[in-house]
């Protein structure tokens, strides 16, 4: 049930947040509460998040770029975005990851250390409901970047674009184009530049808020029906 994951989510953050092996500086970003499934959107906050990665293996690849933007409620806050560059000194850049995202050892000269993403993320998305295409990429790396141990829950919701616009096709033709630029042509959003961390997080951000649009109609928009399409 749905009910039964969200709550099954916070019982895990809340027990987590006494385990004395976790680490202190993660202690802010297990701190705040989960919101239930009844929780209207217009109450909530929101990052539109995306990676950019040498590749997707999770246990090997790394993250070369992080951008993203706020919402509160329906609003997105452009003046919040945000995008930086990771610093991986001990990491080459795979030339067919680099021909794709144009992010160049130059680029990452000027970036972040792991350690200041990492704090940065742990600042920055602490309390919010995180949007993005293809979620399981940045929950997964996240997860990795913030070290924690298996047995610790990655204390924030998910709400995965390409799951919710899989959820609204009424008559699967085969193998639906999920991509993101698919989705944002078939509802005639305008193209933005691809695989930029910022440009992907801004047109995911737009996209679920067209989403949100057609699970809800007229309706006042809750958290739950866009977490379960989410699962």
């Amino acid at each position: 049930m749905l009910f039964d994951k969200l709550k099954h989510l916070e019982k895990l953050r809340r027990k987590a947040l006494k385990d004395p092996q976790l680490e202190p500086s993660l202690a802010p970003f297990f701190a705040a509460p989960l919101p239930s499934h009844d929780s209207p959107l217009r109450n909530l906050d929101f990052v539109a998040l995306d990676f950019e990665t040498t590749g997707l293996d999770f246990a090997h690849d790394k993250v070369l770029s992080i951008g993203g933007v706020k919402m509160h409620g329906l609003q997105i806050d452009f003046g919040s975005c945000f995008h930086h560059f990771l610093v991986e000194p001990e990491c080459c850049i795979n030339p067919q990851a680099a021909l794709i995202n144009q992010i160049t050892p130059e680029a990452l000269a000027q970036g972040m250390s792991l350690n200041e993403a990492r704090d940065f993320l742990i600042d920055t998305l602490h309390g919010h409901i995180i949007i993005c295409h293809a979620a399981v990429i940045e929950h997964s790396f996240l997860f990795n970047m913030l070290g924690l141990k298996s047995s610790f829950p990655l204390p924030l919701i998910f709400l995965d674009t390409m799951k919710i616009e899989r959820s609204l096709i009424h008559r699967p033709q085969g193998k639906e184009d999920l991509r993101l630029a698919t989705i944002r042509q078939k509802r005639q959003l305008p193209p933005y530049v691809a695989h930029n961390a910022l440009a992907d997080a801004v047109a995911t951000a737009e996209v679920f808020l067209a989403q949100v649009k057609d699970v809800f109609g007229k309706d006042e928009p809750k958290l739950g029906p866009l977490f379960t399409r989410s699962c």
